[in-house]
């Protein structure tokens, strides 16, 4: 508590304390990554972003084709060395597609799960800070009128009525999906507002702002990073769920979800064309199912003892 006073009486750090602040969080960050990477699913989770986050940046240098160039003469061509993955229906590169895809899975995943955090962790922070308000029962209220809609459905509709497109895909996801932060939030909140550091922090007549954004929220975040890493691949498949109905990315944009719908049409003729973009968003939910057990053991004091 002592530390906590502190630095609440000092609103102005020197340059020698936020020197070890930064050096705090780097060696806390260097802390997890290494309880990551001590189990098997942990490496191969972590390893497996990593190469989607690399592939998404540099799929022009990576990809071997435009993935929309048509070659009619050869199309659906089955895996070969010119072409590793086979062709589609329009002669087009699969391999290609498939990383080209990648950048779109990366960009929603990240999009609206970031988008979702951000807005759901705000609202539930300030509603449990004012719990038993008008403000804390209109928040509730909030959440409950979105939780009561199925998720998909009502990004359906959202996107329906927004317009096909990447952005308005990110949009509809993260509406549906800040409640679930919110409410973390808000619990976390209800228990770390009665924390000493917080009354000392009201006692010395700091403003709430302040209180919530840098006494509250750093410590409620625990919860809601383990959250964030398993909802990243319920985000994917909600993309290629929403891009097969044809809601999300439009063509000729290369998407695993537009990829498994055309894929489905000529299953009989080419199944390379379904089983590719099916396999990658099988592996990836694998990827961050691991990564997101790894993390929260990494961050559980009681896992890490074991």
């Amino acid at each position: 508590m002592g530390t906590n006073l502190l630095s609440i009486q000092n609103n102005k750090q020197s340059p020698q304390e936020i020197i070890v602040a930064k050096r705090s969080l780097l060696s806390r960050i260097l802390e997890v990554v290494k309880g990551i990477i001590r189990t098997k699913g942990g490496i191969f989770g972590l390893g497996f972003i990593l190469l989607m986050i690399f592939t998404s940046i540099f799929a022009p240098i990576i990809s071997p084709f435009d993935p929309i160039e048509q070659d009619i003469v050869n199309r659906f061509a089955g895996p070969s060395l010119n072409h590793l993955m086979g062709t589609d229906y329009l002669g087009r590169d699969i391999l290609s597609r498939i990383i080209y895809g990648c950048r779109i899975a990366t960009m929603v995943s990240f999009g609206s799960v970031t988008l979702s955090a951000i807005l759901g962790v705000i609202m539930g922070v300030m509603a449990g800070y004012k719990e038993g308000s008008k403000f804390d029962y209109f928040i509730i209220l909030i959440f409950d009128v979105v939780i009561s809609f199925p998720q998909i459905i009502l990004a359906l509709a959202i996107v329906a009525v927004l317009g096909p497109s990447l952005f308005n895909l990110i949009v509809a996801l993260a509406v549906t999906s800040f409640p679930f932060y919110g409410r973390i939030a808000r619990a976390q909140t209800l228990s770390i507002k009665e924390s000493d550091f917080v009354k000392a922090a009201e006692a010395l007549g700091l403003k709430k702002q302040r209180i919530v954004f840098k006494h509250i929220i750093p410590n409620i975040m625990t919860p809601v990073y383990v959250c964030v890493g398993m909802d990243m691949a319920t985000m994917i498949i909600y993309e290629a769920g929403l891009s097969f109905l044809g809601l999300g990315v439009q063509p000729p944009t290369a998407s695993w979800g537009i990829m498994l719908r055309n894929g489905y049409k000529y299953i009989m003729t080419s199944p390379w064309m379904i089983f590719w973009p099916a396999f990658a968003i099988a592996v990836t939910m694998v990827a961050f199912a691991l990564f997101s057990d790894s993390f929260r053991k990494t961050l559980d004091p009681k896992e890490r003892k074991k």
